[in-house]
């Protein structure tokens, strides 16, 4: 008997649908082999129609990222934080709380929280008690501070004044002149309007009643502000001796007058500049006997100077000119007669030692060898005159060990510039003109 089957197992390899197999007449091995074939077909089916399992999600990154807040001045203003808010100048996204000395992140919500804390309301609470705000002032009356107080601060402030010491240097005082002055600016306040002011009216009555000369001169700060400074000079009844004192100093030009500015530093402008220091105080022009003043041609020309406009104000006033500056160009005129070579062995000298450590670490060696002190070359400078006789006494107190350090130098390196010190070093008529110069310069420094 032969049976045929349709399977996919039983494909023949012709490419035919059908395959023949033939079981023979066992019935049992026929419904065995079919059992098989249908359990094979169901589990392909069942294969081919199961679903895959079904991955879990990844959470999709954010979009939005956190941006750092950096601290706002404007915060400072507003009223929940103006009593205890300021930033951190080293770490602009940091703020900190005065009250707490905390310091937390610059963000409004972090800092509304700080400002919710029991912490900082308990320190806030305290603060606000012990320091009444300035509205509870009004209408009562300001207590007067005791005599003793006082006393005290003025004669702080007149320390202060008198030695010149700046107002910011009363921030780093002991703890007792902090309870004093809580700040620097009640002693700045009080060397301004009682000390300054004080002083200015007690020596205004005092030329109110006496002859006295002025001397005057301009000059141009760090901060390029051009002042002119005003002395007086008088002989005083009480102490019976001469004194200079300090009047005024005030500035040429005022950003506020700008046609004045832009007409310059004219005699006619310092003329005025001057004498309107004397007229607030009502002092009258009769009581200027004499002007001092530097040599230049807008103080002490013979036309349209400071000087001509004293002279046409107050008839028979006595004009002087600086006598350093009259010495100076003296001293000038004198050393034209001077070789020049003078003027450069002392530049020199200084050139080559002032910026190098090791070229005067050796200088000290040839010091120590002749048995010298061991100092430094001084500078020759263009405009303080006088200190040209102490760099003429320091180059002839140093010149044998001068000589030895130029005469190793050249030998060793056959420098340019140690050569011509070297060679001046060696002449004898060089060294003439120092001792020379030593003699002379002594009587004019003195």
């Amino acid at each position: 008997m032969t049976y045929y089957i349709t399977n996919k197992q039983f494909k023949s390899q012709q490419g035919s649908d059908w395959s023949c197999v033939t079981v023979g007449y066992d019935l049992d091995l026929l419904c065995n082999l079919l059992l098989i074939l249908l359990n094979m077909s169901d589990e392909e089916e069942g294969d081919l129609e199961m679903t895959p399992p079904k991955k879990k999600a990844r959470p999709k990154p954010s979009s939005s990222t956190h941006r750092s807040q950096k601290y706002r001045k404007e915060w400072e203003s507003l009223p929940d934080f103006k009593p205890w808010l300021k930033g951190v100048p080293e770490d602009l996204l940091k703020a900190r709380c005065k009250l707490c000395n905390a310091t937390m992140l610059a963000e409004l919500t972090v800092l509304k929280n700080h400002a919710k804390g029991k912490k900082h309301r308990s320190f806030f609470e305290t603060a606000t008690t012990s320091q009444p705000s300035v509205s509870s002032l009004f209408g009562k009356a300001v207590k007067k501070p005791s005599d003793s107080v006082s006393i005290v601060e003025i004669k702080l402030c007149g320390f202060l004044a008198e030695h010149n010491i700046p107002f910011q240097a009363m921030d780093h005082l002991t703890d007792l002149l902090k309870d004093i002055f809580p700040d620097s600016i009640t002693a700045k306040g009080i060397v301004k309007n009682v000390i300054d002011m004080s002083y200015k009216e007690k020596l205004a009555r005092t030329l109110k009643e006496v002859k006295f000369s002025i001397l005057c001169d301009e000059s141009t700060d760090v901060g390029s502000v051009k002042s002119s400074c005003v002395v007086v000079k008088f002989y005083d009844k009480d102490a019976a001796t001469v004194d200079c004192m300090f009047w005024e100093l005030y500035d040429v030009y005022d950003v506020k007058d700008p046609e004045g500015v832009q007409e310059g530093a004219t005699a006619k402008r310092l003329f005025e500049g001057l004498m309107k220091t004397f007229n607030q105080f009502e002092i009258p022009v009769s009581n200027i006997i004499g002007f001092a003043s530097d040599g230049c041609n807008v103080m002490m020309g013979a036309h349209n100077s400071v000087a001509s406009q004293f002279r046409q104000q107050c008839p028979g006033i006595f004009i002087m000119k600086c006598v350093c500056h009259s010495a100076h160009l003296c001293a000038s005129e004198a050393c034209k007669v001077l070789p020049r070579r003078c003027e450069d062995l002392a530049r020199e000298i200084f050139n080559h030692f002032k910026c190098s450590s090791k070229r005067q670490c050796e200088l000290v060696q040839f010091q120590t060898f002749l048995e010298l002190k061991p100092h430094k070359i001084l500078h020759p400078s263009q405009t303080r005159w006088l200190s040209l006789a102490n760099v003429v006494s320091r180059i002839l107190e140093q010149w044998e060990a001068l000589k030895l350090y130029f005469s190793d130098i050249w030998l060793s390196e056959k420098v340019v510039s140690a050569e011509l010190i070297f060679n001046s070093l060696h002449n004898p008529l060089i060294k003439v003109y120092y001792l020379f110069l030593e003699w002379v310069l002594s009587g004019i420094s003195t």
